[in-house]
C-alpha cells in the first residue's frame, strides 16, 4: 500500500487514553515541556491526559508524506474534542515547527453516525471538487471500535487497535503502510 491518500483516526483509545465526553472535564491547563511540545494536560479536576505515546510521530510522519488526516469520532462532546487537540502543540524534531494536534488534521467529522459517513463527509471537505467514491483513494482507518470493521466493503483499509492501553502505535503504523 504505502502511504495511504487519507488517514484517519478515531479519538478515544485511539489517539487518548480515555473517552474526551465522560472521563474529562474542561478548562485544561497545558504541562508545557522543554522544547515547547505540549503532550499532557490537567482537567479541572486535576486528571492528567496525554495522547498515546506514538501519536505525534505518526501524525508528523504521515503529514510528510503529504497524506491528508482526517477526525472520526462519535463523540458527543466535539467541544471538548477541539479544546483537547487545540492545546497539544507538537514540535517537529526537523524544523522546530509547532503545530497544535488540531491543525495536523485537515477536517474532522464528528457525531452519531457511522465511520463510512464521516469517511464520505471528510472527502467532500478534503477534495470538494474531486471524487467522493471511496474506492478513488487509498484510505486507512485505525480505530478501536471493531464494528467500524464495515469500512473495509468500501475498500478502506481497517486497522483495529485491541489495547486500550496503547492505541495507535507505531508498529500498527507500519502495518497499515504494508
Amino acid at each position: 500500500m504505502g502511504y495511504p491518500d487519507i488517514a484517519v483516526f478515531d479519538l478515544d483509545y485511539t489517539i487518548w487514553p480515555c473517552y474526551c465526553d465522560t472521563h474529562i472535564n474542561p478548562p485544561f491547563s497545558p504541562v508545557k515541556s522543554s522544547n515547547g511540545e505540549i503532550r499532557t494536560l490537567v482537567d479541572s479536576h486535576g486528571f492528567e491526559i496525554s495522547p498515546f505515546k506514538d501519536v505525534f510521530k505518526i501524525l508528523l510522519d504521515l503529514k510528510k508524506n503529504n497524506v491528508k488526516l482526517l477526525s472520526a469520532s462519535r463523540t458527543w462532546a466535539p467541544d471538548i474534542a477541539i479544546a483537547m487537540l487545540k492545546k497539544f502543540i507538537v514540535v517537529d524534531p526537523e524544523t522546530n515547527e509547532k503545530h497544535t494536534m488540531f491543525e495536523l488534521f485537515d477536517d474532522c467529522q464528528w457525531g452519531e453516525m457511522s465511520k463510512v459517513n464521516h469517511i464520505r463527509n471528510g472527502l467532500k471537505e478534503i477534495y470538494p471538487s474531486k471524487s467522493q467514491t471511496l474506492q478513488d483513494y487509498s484510505i486507512v482507518l485505525y480505530d478501536d471500535e471493531s464494528r467500524n470493521k464495515d469500512v473495509e466493503k468500501y475498500g478502506v483499509k481497517f486497522m483495529y487497535l485491541r489495547d486500550p492501553e496503547k492505541g495507535v502505535t507505531w508498529e500498527i503504523y507500519q502495518k497499515s503502510l504494508k
